[in-house]
């Protein structure tokens, strides 16, 4: 399979981490990781059932804010196991001239504008990988990634409101997901420490509600990474199973 950035990821801690060798490499879990969040919120939004046992599970006492990712995450699979038999290899090695150290501004959605920037390792073009998915899994993984992926660009615009990223941008993004086989959100693309992960409690009110209250977390990933060479958030791409 091949997976296509259609804007760059960004290594996690700034760098993308060497082999023995010395050769850069994308590691595994980011695929892995992208995977996850698109299943879990596709099957909480789709599964009544499973979104009140995951509202109930949010809604009690003594919640431990820094498991609950997990916590749903076992609950979705242990209904859902789509991604059991899913196999992404630890290493994805891409071309090393599609590497950059380039400029990131954080940007706060809210505000509309940059608050800080900083300076990172990113990749672009296409990532050759040996993903073996069972003939089952794929529709799944398929409908998965175009729903989650919808949702944070729509997420994104409507804190931007009519700023003109809005128009130069996400517009035309939404279009494009929706013709892509696997939309995914990969790398570092926001500074919220917990991702995109609570996101797929957004649509139960209460739970939202709760966490903001009771933690001071909003659920909403609200400060994104943005290549201002580019004019785009990063982390945009797409799993395809046929030849680019």
């Amino acid at each position: 399979m091949r997976l296509i950035t259609w804007s760059k990821i960004l290594a996690r801690r700034g760098r993308f981490p060497r082999d023995d060798e010395g050769r850069p490499y994308v590691p595994g879990f980011y695929l892995a990781d992208a995977l996850k969040d698109a299943v879990v919120f596709y099957f909480v939004k789709k599964d009544r059932s499973l979104e009140s046992r995951v509202r109930r599970y949010l809604t009690k006492e003594n919640l431990d804010i820094g498991e609950v990712a997990n916590r749903v995450y076992d609950i979705v699979f242990e209904r859902y196991p789509v991604l059991g038999e899913v196999k992404v290899p630890d290493r994805i090695y891409p071309d090393p001239d599609g590497i950059r150290t380039v400029t990131v501004e954080i940007f706060d959605l809210r505000k509309g504008y940059d608050v800080d920037d900083f300076r990172s390792e990113a990749f672009s073009g296409v990532l050759e990988i040996d993903l073996k998915v069972p003939d089952g899994a794929m529709e799944k993984i398929r409908y998965a990634g175009r729903s989650f992926t919808e949702a944070l660009i729509k997420m994104e615009m409507g804190m931007l409101e009519d700023h003109p990223l809005v128009e130069e941008f996400y517009q035309p993004l939404i279009n494009e997901v929706r013709e892509w086989e696997i939309p995914l959100r990969l790398g570092k693309w926001t500074t919220a420490p917990h991702g995109g992960r609570l996101l797929f409690f957004w649509r139960i009110k209460e739970v939202r509600e709760r966490i903001k209250r009771d933690y001071g977390i909003d659920i909403r990933p609200v400060k994104v990474l943005y290549l201002p060479r580019d004019r785009a958030t990063a982390g945009w791409s797409e799993l395809r199973q046929e030849e680019v």
